[in-house]
């Protein structure tokens, strides 16, 4: 009874020890933001003696409930000058008591108490140290709008919050596997958060959103290769973003379709999308400087916005959808076709901007402009080949030689219609210097000259790819 007392006492007693620690580190020369963090990262062990005293919900969610609203009264009135920001203070330390509060009555009333310490403890030395590295390391800095962010700051905060949810599995759960699992499931998912939640609220969300992975990991362990999907579409799109290749909404739109297409299609379909998302952004990279004047032409220009994303990948979804349905090894093979062909005209017209031919109107084989929708080269045809094979080598293990074949084909083909109707039917402008695919100028709206207004590049691109899918399915094995 005495050591319950006792527990439940240093329980107590514990905040407001770290507050006066951190005020006597402002007083020896600690600065204001080091001070804060310094609360940050060892209130959050708070968890691990509340696990060891309390044994029930109600006596856990006693004290962080009082903090919610003495951390309010602080951010109102500065009660506490340890942790409150001079200029542009956040109601962050509000969140971080909602957060305790709220992993607490969640873990305890669920029967795995220690889903908050796995909560908090990633929060805590992630985000805590993760603010400290960005700011004394952190030069490299992310896109609008999170210009504030930086890449160190966002390793710190995957490694540390990785680490953090590793020990306090294996420490609860005394499973080497499961806290590996738990800890690559966390990591990443932590790290974005942490990058795109603003205004102190990632106190609310990093913590709630790794207790809530770790226990549908314990509960569902047939989840875990979701979640691995899950981090490593998270991973390669937030690289992307910070090399400037996709934007924040194109980033959460492919993190839907990436995961979605595993669901649906397995890996053999999320490998397709993470292959031509790395090979097309490595294309568009090369010779940039040299293809910036025709790529002026272009109505889309820079990172993959949400509507390109969708254009491209989103009739691979319906095949995917389609083959989970109803077990069709076509619509599974068109998933590939339909990637093969996205990838075929993404090497066509990056590739083929590059050629020192001339291009020539795919329809009438009269010369056009380059980089306009419906010119072709061969050495553009022949990099869209070259991108649809590559893509269709996932067909070996599933489809052999003559699936990847199929695919190749399809998507080659896709390609090739994708320019017929561009040439055809995608809206071209009148500008000074001919014919544009931008609808406007610097001065205005530009007048139509040829083509349906409404049909641009990304209509073209959904239209094309999905019918080389149907193509594909209807061949398969007639």
């Amino acid at each position: 009874m005495e050591k319950q007392i006792f527990g439940v006492g240093l329980t107590a007693v514990l905040p407001f020890a770290v507050l006066g620690l951190a005020a006597a580190a402002r007083k020896w020369g600690a600065g204001a933001e080091t001070s804060r963090k310094l609360v940050h990262i060892l209130l959050s062990n708070w968890i691990l003696l509340a696990l060891a005293v309390y044994h029930s919900a109600w006596t856990a969610c006693v004290l962080p409930a009082c903090f919610i609203l003495l951390n309010y009264i602080s951010y109102r009135k500065g009660l506490f000058s340890a942790i409150e920001r001079e200029e542009n203070n956040t109601p962050g330390t509000v969140w971080y008591a909602v957060s305790l509060f709220l992993l607490c009555l969640a873990g305890y009333s669920l029967g795995t108490p220690w889903i908050a310490a796995c909560g908090m403890l990633a929060m805590g030395y992630g985000d805590g140290l993760g603010a400290l590295v960005g700011k004394r390391w952190g030069r490299s800095r992310f896109p609008k709008p999170c210009e504030e962010k930086s890449l160190e700051g966002l390793l710190a905060v995957l490694v540390f919050s990785g680490l953090a949810v590793g020990a306090a599995c294996a420490a609860y759960v005394q499973s080497p596997l499961f806290a590996l699992r738990a800890a690559l499931a966390c990591a990443v998912p932590a790290a974005a958060v942490e990058l795109f939640t603003s205004r102190g609220l990632d106190n609310l969300t990093l913590p709630l959103g790794v207790g809530w992975i770790v226990y549908l990991l314990a509960r569902f362990p047939q989840l875990w290769p979701a979640f691995a999907c899950l981090s490593l579409t998270l991973l390669i799109l937030l690289a992307a973003y910070y090399l400037r290749a996709i934007t924040a909404s194109g980033l959460c739109w492919a993190l839907l379709l990436g995961v979605a297409l595993f669901l649906a299609g397995g890996w053999i379909s999320y490998g397709a999308l993470v292959l031509f998302f790395i090979s097309g952004s490595l294309v568009s990279r090369i010779g940039k400087s040299r293809k910036a004047a025709a790529e002026q032409l272009h109505e889309r220009q820079g990172a993959r916005s949400t509507v390109q994303v969708l254009a491209n990948g989103l009739p691979s979804l319906l095949f995917a959808g389609a083959h989970a349905l109803t077990g069709r090894e076509g619509c599974l093979l068109a998933v590939l076709a339909c990637f093969a062909a996205a990838a075929a005209d993404t090497c066509s017209s990056e590739i083929g901007m590059l050629s020192k031919r001339a291009p020539v109107s795919i329809l009438t084989g009269k010369p056009g402009t380059r980089g306009l929708s419906g010119c072709v080269t061969p050495l553009g045809l022949c990099a869209g080949a070259g991108g649809a094979l590559l893509i269709s080598t996932l067909a070996v293990p599933g489809f052999g030689v003559g699936g990847m074949l199929a695919s190749a084909a399809a998507g080659f083909t896709g390609s090739v219609l994708d320019s017929v109707l561009g040439a055809a039917f995608q809206a071209k402008y009148r500008a000074e210097n001919g014919e544009t695919e931008c609808p406007r100028s610097g001065e205005g709206a530009l007048e139509l000259a040829r083509g349906i207004r409404w049909v641009n590049n990304d209509v073209v691109n959904f239209v094309s790819v999905f019918l080389c899918g149907l193509l594909l399915v209807a061949a398969w094995r007639v």
